[in-house]
């Protein structure tokens, strides 16, 4: 029989304080042509960056591009002018302007569960952000209120990770930073978590309960990351789920990020 034992919980704890950056404007393009990108998605999702409609790029260009998908939906390709598209397969990649181009992201409905479970990553989202809650009352703070940019963030990291086979704070090529859109004087903090859907093979699967039980348990044991979590200056969270088939196991690459005022 073999185990997965709780220490294959990988906890990472980053925090980011926000500055003021004043942007000079450019001296003028290096390049002698410029093209236009369209950029349009079907039914169960958005393309976040660098979003939706015509934008001017130089030739040459690479432009990050970034499709999430609704819950209930997933990612499936891109179609259009994508000869240039690092991975027509990726919800993040790249594709260079040598061209004017217009291109489409699909998304096809599903369930967002995997074999043997019966919660969807949406699911898992929501009932981490009321154990975490949780936790903090039994301190005295103030409960964490879900922001839409910190959701969205938190979701394209997990995306990220299982779509680039890796697991860490490092943000992978195309991807939004932790500071993304901060205000100044704002701080961040991320916690991660990987978890498989069931403990032994042969074995029952884990409920959504034991799921979520088991992540935000293993982040209060960890001294860094229940720092985050009973952080009094945060008030904001967004948490992100993706599932990932390795082998014989599933598993929920969790992600959660944390804002409150650098001042408090």
């Amino acid at each position: 029989m073999k185990r997965i034992g709780s220490l294959l919980i990988v906890l990472v704890l980053v925090a980011v304080m926000a500055g003021c950056t004043v942007v000079s404007p450019s001296g003028g393009s290096d390049y002698g042509e410029s093209y236009t990108l369209s950029i349009t998605s079907t039914t169960g999702g958005s393309v976040i960056n660098p979003g939706e409609g015509t934008f001017t790029f130089d030739e040459g260009q690479v432009v990050n591009l970034f499709a999430l998908p609704e819950p209930g939906y997933q990612f499936t390709n891109w179609t259009g002018n994508v000869g240039t598209i690092a991975n027509v397969n990726a919800s993040i990649t790249t594709i260079t302007a040598n061209d004017s181009y217009s291109i489409r992201a699909n998304f096809s409905g599903n369930s967002s569960s995997p074999l043997g479970t019966n919660y969807t990553a949406a699911e898992v989202e929501e009932l981490i952000i009321v154990l975490v809650n949780d936790e903090r009352e039994q301190y005295d703070l103030t409960t964490l209120s879900e922001d839409a940019l910190l959701t969205s963030l938190a979701r394209e990291h997990s995306i990220s990770m299982v779509e680039n086979n890796f697991f860490g704070h490092e943000r992978y090529p195309g991807e939004r930073p932790l500071s993304y859109n901060m205000s100044c004087g704002t701080i961040r903090g991320e916690n991660l978590a990987k978890i498989p859907t069931r403990q032994y093979i042969p074995g029952p699967y884990l409920t959504l309960q034991e799921i979520c039980e088991w992540a935000v348990s293993g982040w209060m044991d960890s001294p860094g990351h229940r720092a985050n979590i009973l952080e009094p200056r945060y008030y904001n969270t967004g948490v992100g789920v993706s599932f990932s088939d390795e082998g014989n196991f599933t598993y929920l690459y969790i992600t959660q990020i944390f804002e409150g005022d650098y001042d408090y």
